[in-house]
């Protein structure tokens, strides 16, 4: 589990910590204040090889295509820092901070990631080599590329190059995995894609996840009997997902509105992180506040079942005080709150009392 987190040089993060976490955790604040950012962090940190995936969602968020970044003439300004890769690092005063660390508190073994210039070197059969520029050059070499080493601790475990990022085709990010990965489900505030939430069914036939989102589902429709995917219309659409309602037959899951679909995402990013991390940005999306509560009661029992620790974001004051009666239900032990607030360019992370939120909002002020 991680216990504690320390971010530096990551997107918004100038230097944020967060001394205590527990296997539930919600961030609130206001639009723009680094919820989501802290997410991909902890995905960052936690994930076998996430390097790849969070330049993927980099790329995405901007509504780009992963490509390679142009090279650089390092002696005269950057213009290929607006590449979405280099979006990763924080930018204070517009100064580019040129390495990022994510650590939990005290850790021998932070994740590092370095902006530096190499020299691309071609051996006798064509290969290239990449060498990074010394102290001792004033001015890197011509032909000298920005690249990104990947360390764990004081093991460089990658490389990510400018070559590595072939339109069509997927980014390396690192070559050795994390020895101390785990599982991560990200759910993201557009939810799942159709292909992606099949995906993630069909992994659960095996073991008790399919019944758990059935379950859920049932919160919001007692009427629900079992899900089956059936193929889409032509060989190029996505399956369909159909739920058997009662007195009704088969009924298509998006036909029944977004918070059923929302629930089902949710049920299914859970199930698919035993022993793992669970991520969900903008937990109340399509989610009617009378719901909420319930929820986060099952979120409680299903983060012990299946050993998931859940990071959750909101601006929702419904979505906190669903999530501190559900706290309080289960005991105050192993849950934690952080508000997060911009100050110039950088943000604070606000340690929450869990059995007085109410007031700490107050004094810290509202979430719009």
């Amino acid at each position: 589990m991680i216990e504690s987190l320390h971010i530096s040089g990551f997107k918004l993060f100038r230097d944020i910590s967060l001394p205590r976490l527990g296997r539930l955790n919600l961030f609130v604040g206001e639009n723009n204040s680094g919820k989501s950012c802290l997410l991909e962090a902890i995905s960052l940190y936690a994930g076998r090889t996430p390097l790849a995936d969070v330049l993927q969602a980099a790329a995405a968020r901007r509504g780009d295509r992963l490509r390679p970044w142009d090279p650089l003439d390092l002696t005269e300004e950057a213009t290929s820092i607006t590449h979405p890769v280099f979006e990763l690092f924080h930018r204070g005063d517009r100064a580019f901070a040129g390495g990022i660390i994510i650590e939990k508190i005290g850790d021998s073994s932070p994740l590092r990631v370095q902006c530096l210039p190499h020299r691309v070197v071609a051996d006798e059969e064509g290969f290239r080599r990449y060498v990074p520029v010394t102290k001792e050059d004033a001015i890197p070499p011509e032909g000298a590329e920005l690249a990104l080493p990947v360390y764990r601790g004081d093991r460089q475990v990658g490389l990510v190059t400018r070559r590595m990022l072939q339109p069509g085709r997927a980014p390396v990010g690192e070559k050795l995995p994390n020895e101390d990965a785990l599982t991560v489900a990200f759910l993201p505030a557009s939810g799942f894609s159709d292909e992606k939430a099949a995906g993630l069914w069909d992994a659960l036939v095996q073991g008790p996840g399919q019944e758990l989102v059935l379950d859920w589902l049932r919160m919001l429709d007692p009427r629900i009997g079992d899900l089956d995917y059936v193929a889409g219309r032509s060989g190029y659409s996505p399956r369909l997902a159909l739920l058997k309602i009662e007195g009704q037959g088969r009924v298509p899951l998006r036909s029944m509105g977004d918070g059923l679909t929302k629930l089902f995402h949710i049920a299914l990013a859970v199930a698919s992180a035993p022993r793992g991390v669970l991520l969900i940005d903008e937990f109340e999306n399509g989610l009617h506040w009378s719901v909420q509560a319930k929820l986060w009661i099952a979120l409680v029992r299903a983060s012990r079942d299946f050993t998931v620790q859940v990071f959750c974001t909101t601006h929702s004051r419904d979505c906190i005080e669903g999530f501190t009666a559900a706290v309080k239900a289960a005991g105050p032990d192993g849950a934690s709150i952080y508000r997060l607030e911009r100050k110039a360019d950088d943000v604070l992370a606000i340690d929450l009392p869990l059995m007085n939120v109410d007031a700490a909002m107050r004094e810290h002020g509202e979430l719009r």
